[in-house]
């Protein structure tokens, strides 16, 4: 039986008394299985996974096998459309003046908190935690690199981290300060939730999507939902606690300028990786890796590069982090 596509919604109702739709698909395949949800764009500058949720869909809603998928490209859809991370900002203001509008920090949300509150407690009763799986997606900077974040203590999620064929993965210890992202709260409850951050914010790159989807399908297919042989499994999967990071730092002052790679690339011991122009005597100083690995930072920049200009100027000071290399598997 061929599976079942339908856009829907889910509404939430506003301090102000307005609704707002949240679209959806869900994607029945007729048959038992698990149920994945998959979201994106938590927070309105983080969009690569938006279509990256729509490839997917193209492929599930003809190969669905088994289960049903809900896959929501945009949970934050007024941030989406004010083109902020969270509703309550205005221009470079940093993510943490949220004053509880960061959606990230609002699960399950509540029926009669914030506007914020309000569409996760419409999403959660919905959709979210009829899932038996979840993946969000989110995207960080362009000068940090692509990664899956998991638990130790979690052997379901480090499944889906696996075969995801996303490079690093961050390993965040057993217990620790709790929190209300949907990842821990689903989790709690005996769900499996692999939280995805994509490279690069307020533009959609398509190197970014494919890894998105490709995590994605790749997940399905581990779960049994799609046929399929796995993409991009003899790619190296490196948990960040079992490697070894070494840090590049600015010595001098002045404007560093890249030398043409990207975070995931592989580089050579003694390959160059840029060189900073010194604002004083106007020398060159080459940039080279000390060590051979992946680069997982790369590029000056400074807090809250991820909403304000300045941030990311390529000026650096003594001490600015240019870029670091992981050596894999050495711990």
């Amino acid at each position: 039986m061929a599976p079942t596509t339908e856009v829907k919604h889910v509404i939430a109702k506003l301090e102000n008394g307005d609704e707002v739709k949240i679209p959806y698909w869900e994607i029945d395949s007729g048959a038992e299985g698990p149920v994945l949800f998959v979201l994106s764009n938590q927070h309105g500058n983080e969009i690569n996974g938006c279509e990256a949720i729509r490839r997917f869909v193209e492929i599930a809603k003809v190969e669905l096998q088994k289960g049903k998928v809900f896959a929501m490209p945009s949970a934050n859809i007024l941030a989406l459309r004010k083109r902020r991370p969270h509703i309550n900002l205005g221009p470079e203001q940093p993510y943490g003046d949220d004053e509880g509008h960061n959606m990230n920090r609002t699960w399950p949300g509540k029926a009669d908190g914030n506007d914020t509150e309000r569409q996760s407690y419409a999403i959660w009763e919905g959709v979210a935690k009829h899932a038996t799986h979840v993946i969000d997606l989110h995207s960080w900077s362009r000068f940090s690199a692509t990664g899956g974040i998991t638990k130790a203590d979690r052997p379901e999620v480090r499944a889906l981290a696996d075969v995801a064929a996303i490079r690093f993965v961050h390993v965040r210890k057993p217990g620790g300060k709790a929190d209300k992202t949907i990842s821990a709260y689903t989790n709690g409850r005996g769900g499996a939730c692999y939280t995805i951050e994509l490279t690069t914010q307020y533009a959609i790159v398509e190197h970014e999507v494919e890894r998105g989807r490709r995590a994605v399908l790749n997940i399905a297919k581990h779960l049994g939902m799609i046929d399929g042989e796995l993409e991009g499994q003899d790619e190296p999967v490196i948990y960040l606690d079992k490697a070894k990071e070494t840090e590049i730092e600015a010595e001098t002052t002045g404007l560093f300028v890249e030398a043409g790679l990207a975070t995931w690339d592989y580089v050579e011991k003694g390959q160059k990786l840029g060189h900073i122009m010194n604002d004083e005597t106007l020398e060159t100083h080459e940039i080279v890796a000390p060590v051979s690995g992946y680069l997982k930072e790369y590029g000056i920049r400074r807090p809250n590069c991820d909403v304000a200009l300045p941030a990311q100027h390529p000026y650096a000071s003594v001490g600015d982090l240019i870029a670091s290399i992981v050596e894999p598997d050495v711990g």
